[in-house]
């Protein structure tokens, strides 16, 4: 089919339009922010996971400080009310003899539950680091998501603006052509992946 000059230049700027419209949906598939966030989004899974873990450790390692501190008081009190009949001078020498061992027993016991008790204080202050630590990253992690989301829909909507515009530009261009060489485009451009102006007229 012969076309004419009009035609023919109408033909080619609708094959730019077409390609413009091309590229920009494509772009609107890849963008590199949903990437981005799919990255971000398995990291926040990971994070959540790992709060769960040290949460769960800092209930346990919170459980087994409570009963230290338990049994370091009820060592205490048991040393206070022994040092009390020490002192009160009621008690008979082997009464006092045996009293003075239990202190002694006593005060070996207490000192051996208190370094235990030390021990597990330190292991809960590292947990709760642990747990601070997993809460800051995923609140950075919250923070930049929300930008990479902020910069995707700003970079949808100037895409889906173009589109349109491109679109628009299409509809008032193609009734300007005449319609029998707009099918023939339509139908080179199918199966030319998208490239219908440059085969029909080359």
């Amino acid at each position: 089919m012969k076309a004419s000059v009009s035609d023919q230049n109408n033909l080619i700027e609708l094959q730019r339009i077409d390609s413009a419209i091309m590229q920009a949906l494509h772009k609107l598939k890849s963008l590199p922010e949903r990437e981005q966030l799919t990255a971000i989004q398995t990291r926040l899974a990971a994070s959540a996971e790992l709060l769960v873990t040290a949460e769960a450790e800092l209930a346990d390692v919170t459980i087994d400080l409570r009963r230290s501190e338990v049994d370091v008081e009820s060592v205490s009190d048991r040393m206070a009310k022994d040092e009390a009949r020490l002192s009160g001078g009621s008690a008979s020498p082997k009464e006092l003899e045996q009293l003075q061992h239990e202190i002694a027993t006593l005060a070996a016991r207490r000192a051996e539950l208190e370094d235990g008790e030390l021990e597990i204080m330190m292991k809960a202050d590292a947990a709760k680091e642990k747990v601070a630590t997993i809460k800051s990253d995923e609140e950075g992690l919250k923070k930049l998501e929300l930008e990479i989301n902020i910069r995707l829909e700003n970079a949808i909507t100037e895409l889906d603006r173009e589109i349109a515009l491109k679109k628009s530009e299409r509809t008032l261009l193609v009734p300007k052509i005449e319609v029998a060489l707009v099918e023939l485009y339509a139908k080179v451009a199918g199966n030319g992946g998208g490239i219908g102006a440059a085969l029909l007229i080359g």
